[in-house]
């Protein structure tokens, strides 16, 4: 199994992909992990500390599902510091970024199952 058969298959435990516009999870003491369906195979997840007063998202990763290859790439992050782009234009790819991306993305996704993150039946 590679990285992103990896992705897209913890998204699918966690339930994200049965998602059809937006649901928070809570789970506590964790932060609650909020999961937006930007289009039928676009989502983003984040959750979202307060810092300084503020609410911030920290992390918040967008998701690109291909579902007919049990795939799943990041695609744009996001934090209080910094936003990086896999496809900064048409064409062109990142190569740092997006194997930067994919192992937070498959190491998050790992830890927040560790902590009991599903959502769903």
């Amino acid at each position: 199994m590679d990285i992103y058969q990896s992705i897209f298959q913890k998204m699918e435990m966690m339930g994200i992909l049965r998602v059809r516009q937006s649901v928070v999870i809570e789970n506590p003491p964790y932060l609650p992990l909020c999961i937006d369906r930007l289009d039928e195979n676009l989502y983003a997840l984040s959750q979202n500390p307060t810092v300084n007063g503020e609410l911030v998202a920290d992390p918040d990763i967008e998701v690109r599902v291909y579902p007919e290859q049990k795939r799943a790439e990041p695609m744009v992050y996001q934090d209080r510091n910094e936003r990086k782009v896999v496809y900064p234009e048409p064409g062109k790819v990142n190569l740092r970024v997006k194997n930067e991306l994919c192992a937070f993305l498959d190491n998050w996704l790992n830890e927040l199952l560790l902590q009991g993150f599903k959502w769903g039946p």
